[in-house]
């Protein structure tokens, strides 16, 4: 095999037996690798019955086919599973220095099964994989973690660690890569927490691949990283990082403001943006391997009650989630939470919707000081967020830790009450991009996403925002992000984008720079899949297929391709005042569109036979 390895290592942790195994190459032409290629494996092998939790549940790393390339974009890397958030299918992306690694040693992924009897870890080191004793790490944060483990095994070797809130179960947990790249959404560090496993250790002594067609790959290559590096929204990103375009969503009413009660909040254009942190708090940038971009943040907060030291600085997502969401612009604050977040190991998306939504819920007066422990949930309390609720959350401490440790959507279910004012997509919170006012066409997608409410899991946001275009498979739409109009029909293409993407294990800001032809010359020079470009999108689609096939074992059906009635109601507040999203009509033309049917929400057989999952078909079509 060419780009990929073929080889994956499972690791029964009952049992502490380490197996290698080759992947049938049919998977990864059908499936590509990354999520695609995780999501058959589940397919083939996971149990739908299973709680989550459970010792036998499969944790799943999967490389895409061009991890290890010297490409910026290309240092992704998947893990999925049943998501202990959400109880159904999920996965969810890292960027980072893991992923190359783990190519290096010749592996395209892991298989973790089973519990260890005590603290663990497992150390690959070129073919060989060690599951070690981990005990004196249990308990510590996920930055103090990193660091030891790089004093003990070199600084060289890369890390995917848990911190305190994974040990704890939290349902929102993540796994972090150096310590601060995130797989952060579906709750993925609560299932490795549940296994015993504290990190996963990856060091090679050679940095080799092999490839299809190495001259071809190499004049992409160069073409590829100078465009990436030289292109406009490239120096955005490097200069003020993800929160660049913050201003511009402020105003547009893309920004949710107080559990997504109003739209607009004008002094957080300048007090939040991207460029206030550049400004105030930025020391240096930070890249993922081989990337010539350089969005992540290196902040410092030199004095005053939010002081913290020079270390990861906080992405779009963890300013919003922790500014105006919970009723907040301080962005010295949002820096804080964001770092205590990371070295816990908690989502910052799911923490700061729980969070939000319990201030409401408190507002409200359905949310008592009983029933918290006497702690006050007031909006914009920065104080009571970092020094009471984030560590009660990440201990499971008290009624209040225990009660937002489970998510939004089950804490309004334990409580009996603020279901309506939940802000999810099947059990996910949703991220900080309000449809009402980013575009209708993102609420489609949220809807329609096999893990739930996303932003990453195709390229529907910048699409609307008219950064993407792929006039070579006939997509020539014009965009207006407040209408319904041709969203379902580029969603079509946009799913099936976004499977590719998210199965290649490649960045959304270095794909911007990608024309489908550069798509098919990496696929085919690198992995040698002599796709065209209608291969390819069949591709996509039978990832996005599948996914929907797992979730229809677990239960689901069209009726949870839904959003929650608090992010249907019309908007409140500057240019989305009045915006309401018709989710129903959009959702009716893309089924219609993408041969699905309206009640199951499954792939009609026809659809399915024609993408080749004639034997999928035949499981759920009996």
């Amino acid at each position: 095999m060419y780009g990929n390895t073929g080889k994956i290592v499972q690791v029964d942790l009952n049992a502490g037996k380490v197996t290698f195994e080759a992947l049938p190459e049919s998977w990864y032409r059908a499936y590509i690798g990354g999520s695609g290629l995780a999501a058959k494996l589940f397919w083939e092998r996971g149990c739908f019955k299973r709680d989550p939790l459970d010792p036998e549940a499969m944790l799943i790393f999967m490389n895409g086919p061009f991890a290890g390339l010297k490409l910026s974009g290309a240092s992704r890397n998947s893990v999925a599973g049943c998501s202990p958030l959400t109880r159904h299918w999920g996965d969810s992306s890292c960027g980072g220095f893991f992923a190359p690694e783990l190519r290096y040693c010749g592996l395209d992924g892991l298989v973790i099964t089973g519990r260890a009897e005590n603290p663990s870890l497992l150390f690959i080191a070129d073919d060989s994989v060690q599951i070690l004793d981990a005990s004196e790490y249990w308990g510590r944060g996920a930055e103090e973690t990193n660091r030891d483990l790089k004093e003990r095994f070199g600084k060289d070797v890369r890390t995917l660690v848990i911190g305190p809130a994974a040990e704890h179960l939290v349902k929102y947990a993540v796994i972090l890569n150096e310590g601060h790249h995130a797989t952060g959404r579906a709750g993925f560090g609560a299932l490795m927490g549940s296994k015993n496993l504290k990190a996963i250790l990856v060091k090679a002594s050679k940095k080799e691949m092999s490839l299809a067609d190495p001259e071809t790959y190499e004049e992409l290559r160069k073409d590829l990283n100078e465009r990436i590096k030289g292109a406009l929204a490239s120096d955005v990103l490097r200069e003020n990082g993800t929160a660049a375009n913050l201003m511009g969503g402020v105003y547009s009413g893309d920004v949710p403001v107080k559990n997504w009660t109003s739209n607009f909040w004008e002094e957080a254009a300048d007090a939040l943006t991207g460029g206030t942190l550049t400004e105030k708090y930025l020391t240096r940038r930070s890249a993922c391997a081989y990337c010539n971009i350089a969005c992540k943040r290196v902040v410092e907060v030199k004095e005053g009650p939010y002081a913290v030291p020079e270390g990861p600085g906080p992405e779009y997502e963890t300013i919003v989630a922790f500014g105006t969401l919970i009723g907040s612009i301080d962005l010295a604050a949002t820096c804080k939470a964001g770092r205590l977040c990371n070295d816990l190991g908690i989502d910052t998306i799911s923490a700061g919707g729980s969070i939000a939504w319990a201030m409401e819920a408190f507002e409200r007066g359905d949310l008592t000081l009983e029933e918290t422990g006497g702690i006050a949930l007031n909006w914009g309390d920065m104080d009571t967020v970092i020094d009471v609720i984030i560590p009660k959350i990440s201990s499971r401490d008290g009624a209040l830790g225990n009660l937002l440790a489970e998510g939004s959507l089950a804490a309004a279910r334990k409580l009996g009450k603020g279901l309506d004012y939940t802000v999810h997509s099947k059990g996910m919170e949703a991220p900080m991009h309000d449809p009402r006012g980013g575009g209708y066409g993102m609420a489609l997608t949220y809807a329609v996403s096999a893990r739930g409410a996303c932003h990453v899991c195709d390229p529907m946001l910048f699409i609307e925002m008219g950064a993407r275009y792929y006039p070579e498979i006939g997509f020539d739409f014009i965009m207006e992000p407040k209408t319904e109009e041709n969203k379902a029909e580029a969603a079509v293409t946009a799913v099936a984008l976004g499977a590719i993407e998210n199965s290649a294990c490649f960045c959304q800001f270095a794909d911007a720079e990608v024309s489908i032809p550069n798509w098919l010359t990496l696929f085919n020079a690198v992995a040698g899949y002599g796709w065209d470009a209608n291969d390819m999108m069949r591709a996509g689609r039978r990832v996005f297929y599948l996914k929907r096939l797992i979730n229809h074992r677990y239960g689901l059906t069209a009726l949870d391709d839904a959003l929650t009635p608090r992010m249907l109601e019309p908007g409140k507040g500057g240019e989305a005042e009045g915006s309401q999203v018709d989710l129903e009509k959009m959702k009716a033309r893309f089924y219609e569109l993408m041969e699905i049917d309206p009640v199951r929400g499954i792939p009609t057989r026809k659809a399915l036979e024609d993408c080749g999952m004639a034997e999928e078909a035949a499981v759920v079509w009996k």
